[in-house]
């Protein structure tokens, strides 16, 4: 487990955390990369906050280097950006994109479930099952986004499209971010899941026409409420 801290302090846009001890299972980059796309994604680390490189040493005492490459990781990622003259920051939420990648979403997504709904055979549907549960029992928006992603991952590997199904996944780093902020701010968590119950019976049931038009709902949906909650300033939070 990587060793989360809470004492938090932003003033002139660093969050401040207590040193953070690596485990070694993986290399020091991507460790400390997994520990900053999780604060960013809770929102501990805010849109716009600072992430110096030397602050950041001294945080997880090493060198400048393996932060250099765990910032180029969340860069890669969408999660950070390098801003002229201001150094490497957590990247913006915006409705712009919310909206873009909702669209691109609706672009993608419809349509592996109505392949899939043709290969019904193909789909794990223990695994289905299990993350519809899973996301009931679910208590923080990591545990939702976990469930949410396995559903989705269960239907659309019986679709066979693995270029589109690596394009869906890519999107995941940037959408989680503005899911989280959502079901932190709603409860929209609940009605999303009785939509996924729904899709599978219709994938199930071979109804292809069908799931494409319960799936365009399901992400507009999504996309309508996390606008709302951008809307109302939540990501400041």
């Amino acid at each position: 487990m990587i060793h989360r801290q809470t004492d938090v302090n932003n003033q002139d846009g660093i969050v401040t955390l207590d040193p953070t001890p690596l485990p070694s299972r993986r290399s020091m980059p991507a460790e400390i990369a997994a520990l900053l796309r999780e604060e960013i994604l809770d929102g501990v680390l805010a849109p716009d906050a600072r992430l110096p490189q030397e602050h950041l040493a001294r945080r997880f005492g090493t060198s400048q280097a393996p932060i250099r490459e765990a910032l180029r990781r969340l860069e890669a990622e969408g999660l950070a950006v390098s801003v002229a003259n201001r150094g490497v920051r957590v990247a913006g939420l915006s409705a712009a994109e919310a909206e873009e990648i909702g669209a691109l979403r609706l672009a993608l997504e419809p349509g592996l479930a109505e392949r899939a709904a043709g290969r019904a055979a193909l789909v794990d549907v223990a695994a289905a099952r299990a993350a519809i549960g899973a996301m009931e029992r679910a208590s923080t928006p990591a545990a939702l986004m976990t469930a949410n992603a396995a559903f989705h991952d269960a239907l659309y590997a019986a679709a066979d499209r693995p270029i589109t199904l690596e394009l869906v996944t890519g999107l995941r780093a940037r959408y989680e971010r503005y899911l989280r902020l959502m079901w932190r701010m709603t409860g929209h968590a609940a009605l999303s899941n009785d939509e996924h119950g729904e899709i599978l019976a219709l994938v199930l049931a071979g109804d292809g026409v069908e799931v494409r038009r319960v799936m365009e709902r399901h992400i507009a949906g999504s996309t309508a409420e996390i606008l709302k909650a951008l809307g109302a300033g939540g990501w400041k939070g």
